[in-house]
């Protein structure tokens, strides 16, 4: 289920993983923020160092310190050796502040407080919310000819037209204060208009409102010092300075931030953005262009929206890879509503890990599920060097074999016991049980990493203890680096020859020798395909079990690189041996990855194509080739064009619906470029449409791709599918083959 939105003045989101919040008796995290952010401006504490009480009653003894303490007035020794009214004697632990606020030069106009008729002020009786309603209007400067003369119903009146009512709530002028009701008012009233200006402004320093989210603290990062804090501002991670630790609850908080009075550089609090919005979502699967949750969503980032993971920020387009089935993420939208974020809460390694059939070895209790890879495994399915967590709450033993093998490159603060390592161009975290490992391994030694589940390391062996082999996708090269995702999800940068750029796209092997040069090459897409067909169902495929967390590619012809794609995209129950190209399976047996033929049809970029061709073998001898597509970016909402270096004309490229494969565009070579021609399947009229999910012909119903194409050919112009049915009335259909085979419609001319 997709958890809770606020809305209101406190629309904010906070990580569930966060349950070390200040106050245990607090369930509402809008409540938890509430009260955090009034203890940190020492307004209103708790009533003890670990509980609120919410629920209490408050008494007009309490509510008048609560006031007080809002206006700035902390000290109020000088308030307490006399006596104003008869029932609040010198003795009472509450006459420094009732009387400071009858008698304090900066609170005396104002006239907050008044006793009844006959002099006393019933300091210990409970406070309604007329009575509060009246205080704050007070306080904020309002007088009585401002409000009107009906108490208490004019009073209740401009206090809710100023925003001071709890959202969500209604109340009669004699309804009893609780802490919990009050800490909303008084939050309300630090940030309403009064007639000097908000309060909160009187309490701090200064302000900035770029749209802070607090990312971390000292007690979520051990990067950070004490009493500082990380924010997400503008796309980069900042540092900064705060007054006291700000609370577990506020990070996630999307704001405004607020400085401290006595060190101006310091960061006393985060004020929540009432048009911010944050979504919360657990990860299945996630490719390059969008992620699929545990709740059923789809979401689409843009190349740019930032990606925040472990401390470190990155667009989507460079790091979705890093992304992994189980983790939960945080969407941050801005005020229009545009994705600008995708925070992670932080992986770390468990403290009941080890390693099996090894010294560390625990025995695993009887009734514990094993899963490994995703799959529910036998005891006797565990290897030697196995990784396993123990997760008491669900009974379960999570599995993992996953390793990597490079040059223990650096390390911090020393190699011998350190808290972060680099292999293969990964820093990596060390947790002090897995430190213990690296005592006796040296720098620029060959070495293999456990990792546990979460993709963290649980220890480190010589090579020659332990070695893997290791095989990964080529994402990529920048900077003369190649950027490879390994099928166990780690990404990894190593520095390349020129020749390998050819490679970008397809699987390959890596190997590091022990001088720390990397070797790769094209792994051998056939090399282990099994007999039989891939039954999504049941999980078998040629007798073997395929992990429900199995990872799916499609490899439409020799030359294409490979697209990932998920279970949920096949269009059949079962996919036949002849569409099968390669499987990876894990030490267990299990099926872990699939790369299969062009299923999906998902694989191809979809457009108009074209060529154009610079220079002539006469005069400047072998011409430069390229290939381009038009089409229109959903993500940018606009049309756009990609352009390939090829050796020669692909297929059908003549201005006509066309496909080229996906990731095909970001080879640095010539590239024998693969094409697809799209078919005109029908030409249809508006009421033949299902809504934007299909339409009906005569050939049979298809479905309409998420990201068809709609093209105005008088016009030259592509448009979105909406726009085609408001202005258009015929619509001839293109799709990559008939819908009996999986085809959807992925291209539609209107006219």
């Amino acid at each position: 289920m997709k958890k809770q939105i606020f809305s209101g003045i406190l629309a904010a989101t906070i990580l569930s993983s966060y349950a070390n919040a200040a106050f245990t008796d607090i369930s509402s995290q809008e409540l938890l923020q509430t009260a955090n952010i009034l203890k940190s401006l020492k307004i209103m504490q708790g009533d003890s160092s670990t509980t609120f009480a919410p629920s209490r009653n408050l008494t007009r003894a309490e509510f008048s310190k609560l006031l007080v303490t809002m206006l700035g007035i902390t000290d109020v020794s000088a308030y307490r050796n006399y006596t104003i009214f008869p029932d609040v004697p010198s003795t009472h632990w509450a006459a420094g502040y009732i009387n400071a606020a009858v008698r304090h030069p900066d609170l005396q106009k104002k006239n907050i407080i008044k006793g009844y008729a006959d002099g006393t002020f019933k300091p210990n009786n409970t406070i309604n919310y007329g009575e509060a309603c009246t205080m704050l209007l007070l306080a904020l400067g309002y007088t009585v000819d401002e409000i009107g003369p009906m108490w208490p119903n004019d009073y209740v009146s401009r206090a809710e037209s100023l925003g001071l009512k709890p959202d969500n709530k209604s109340f009669a002028s004699s309804t009893i204060m609780s802490r919990e009701d009050a800490a909303y008012m008084l939050f309300n009233a630090i940030m309403a208009q009064g007639k000097d200006g908000k309060i909160i402004d009187s309490l701090t320093s200064s302000s900035d409102s770029d749209g802070a989210i607090l990312m971390a603290t000292s007690k979520t990062d051990s990067e950070l010092k004490e009493n500082q804090a990380k924010f997400y501002v503008n796309g980069e991670i900042i540092t900064k300075n705060t007054e006291g630790t700000i609370d577990e609850s506020m990070i996630g908080m999307r704001g405004t931030l607020y400085y401290s009075k006595q060190n101006s550089g310091s960061v006393i609090t985060i004020v929540p953005d009432n048009t911010a919005r944050t979504e919360t979502y657990n990860v299945t699967s996630v490719q390059a262009n969008k992620i699929e949750t545990k709740e059923g969503k789809t979401i689409k980032p843009s190349n740019d929206t930032m990606v925040y993971l472990n401390g470190s920020v990155g667009k989507f387009g460079e790091n979705w890879f890093n992304l992994l089935p189980d983790d939960e993420i945080t969407l941050h939208y801005d005020s229009s509503g545009s994705l600008t974020l995708i925070r992670t809460s932080a992986r770390q390694s468990s403290n009941t890990s080890f390693v099996y059939g090894t010294k560390s070895e625990r025995p695993i209790p009887e009734g514990y599920k094993i899963i490994k890879n995703g799959y529910e495994i036998s005891r006797d399915k565990l290897k030697q060097y196995d990784v396993v967590i123990l997760e008491m709450d669900t009974k379960t033993a999570k599995v993992s074999d996953d390793k990597l093998t490079g040059i223990y490159e650096n390390a911090a603060p020393s190699y011998q016991n350190p808290s972060k390592i680099t292999v293969l161009g990964k820093e990596f975290n060390i947790s002090q049980n897995a430190a213990s490992y690296f005592s006796s391994l040296a720098q620029s030694s060959k070495i293999t990493l456990l990792l546990d589940s979460y993709g963290s390391v649980a220890a480190a062996y010589p090579s020659s203890t332990v070695s893997t082999s290791m095989i990964g996708m080529f994402q990529s090269v920048n900077d003369g680096k190649a950027q490879i995702r390994l099928l166990n999800g780690i990404t990894v940068k190593v520095d390349i020859s020129d020749n390998s750029k050819q490679y970008v796209g397809r699987m390959v092997s890596i190997t590091q020798n022990e001088n720390g040069r990397t070797y790769i090459s094209e792994w051998n897409t056939n090399s282990s395909k099994p007999s039989g067909n891939w039954n999504i169902k049941s999980g078998q495929l040629g007798g073997r079990q395929v992990s429900p967390n199995v990872t799916v590619w499609e490899k439409i012809s020799d030359y294409s690189p490979l697209y990932q794609t998920d279970i949920k995209d096949l269009p059949f129950d079962e996919i036949k041996s002849s569409d099968i190209k390669n499987v990876v399976i894990d030490s267990s047996g299990v099926i872990t990855g699939i790369i299969i033929g062009d299923v999906t049809g998902d694989a191809w970029n979809y457009g108009l194509g074209d060529v154009f061709t610079e220079g002539t073998e006469e005069t400047e001898g072998e011409p430069e080739i390229s290939a381009f597509l038009r089409y229109y970016d959903y993500t940018a909402g606009a049309e756009s064009r990609l352009t390939y270096k090829v050796y020669y004309r692909p297929s059908g490229a003549n201005g006509q619906p066309i496909g080229f494969p996906k990731s095909a565009e970001n080879s640095f070579e010539k590239q024998y470029l693969d094409s697809i021609v799209l078919k005109n399947i029908a030409n249809v009229k508006l009421t033949d449409f299902d809504g934007s999910e299909g339409v009906r012909t005569n050939n049979g119903y298809y479905k309409i791709s998420d990201e068809v194409q709609i093209y105005v050919r008088s016009l030259r112009k592509f448009i979105t599918l909406n726009q085609a049915k408001a202005d258009y009335t015929n619509f001839e259909l293109y799709a990559e083959r008939t819908a009996d085979q999986g085809g959807k419609i992925r291209m539609i001319i209107v006219s």
